[in-house]
């Protein structure tokens, strides 16, 4: 008896009964198992198409705003840490709306032209490191407005204006559109 001899095992004495015996297990599990998960995937990615809620329309408007530390005055020589007495003028009173239907106004008309866009605070770090920098966000606007959520979609240099960026974005207001929009805004912090 030769060494591969003896570690070869003797075919089984019933090879077509557990073959079938084999076929059969794997389509139970393929039965019970596969078949649902096959069903859940499916119910996950088509999801969308049986949420009756809005769906977002995306305007290619880019809004866009530049932001100083300070109004310097002209022939100011650099930046200064410490603020400059800056007279503030009173706030305005919101808009009178008036009461005849308003005309039909386009999406990218809306993200154009903001009811309100206060400017981001210029983070203290940045400034007092002379950072300068450039951030793009993906904006949704409310249908009544507001703006409903912020994303950052680009960062330059990253880490550094980002949360300002987001804070100031939220607080801006749109003409309200009656639906869900959704925009770029893209937000310069400079120095000079």
């Amino acid at each position: 008896m030769s060494v591969g001899e003896e570690h070869a095992s003797p075919p089984p004495a019933n090879a077509a009964s557990t073959r079938e015996a084999n076929q059969a297990a794997m389509w139970w599990l393929a039965r019970w198992l596969g078949l649902p998960f096959l069903l859940i995937v499916g119910l996950y990615y088509a999801e969308p198409l049986f949420r009756g809620g809005p769906v977002a329309e995306f305007v290619q408007t880019v809004t866009r705003q530049e932001v100083h530390p300070y109004p310097f005055t002209d022939g100011a020589a650099g930046p200064s840490l410490a603020p400059p007495e800056v007279p503030r003028a009173p706030a305005a009173a919101p808009p009178i709306l008036p009461t005849s239907p308003l005309p039909l106004i386009t999406a990218s008309e809306i993200v154009a032209h903001p009811i309100e866009q206060p400017r981001p605070i210029y983070p203290l770090r940045a400034l007092e490191r002379e950072k300068e920098g450039v951030v793009r966000l993906r904006v949704t606007i409310a249908p009544d407005g507001h703006v409903a959520d912020a994303v950052v979609v680009y960062a330059n240099p990253p880490g550094w204006f980002e949360t300002a960026a987001i804070a100031a974005v939220k607080r801006w207001r749109y003409q309200p559109p009656g639906r869900i929009l959704e925009a770029q805004a893209e937000i310069e912090f400079k120095l000079d």
